[in-house]
């Protein structure tokens, strides 16, 4: 269940990025990074997040295996 609330989580944080249009991460500018003004620093870590979340939500249905999980 981890591994589903952590993905949701991640696919919202790029989600609104993606959204509003500026990337809110550590060491940002206030107000965010800017995806015209500032586009490595933009694309670089939504893509990244984004990539995280979806992984996370593959490994919840057991797309991806990850070793032994006992349940």
């Amino acid at each position: 269940m981890l591994f589903l609330l952590m993905g949701i989580a991640a696919l919202g944080w790029a989600g609104y990025s993606l959204v509003t249009g500026k990337g809110h991460y550590k060491g940002c500018p206030p107000g965010g990074y800017d995806r015209g003004e500032n586009p490595w620093n933009y694309w670089a870590p939504t893509i990244v997040i984004l990539g995280i979340g979806v992984f996370l939500i593959l490994v919840f249905l057991e797309v991806i295996p990850v070793g032994v999980r006992h349940r």
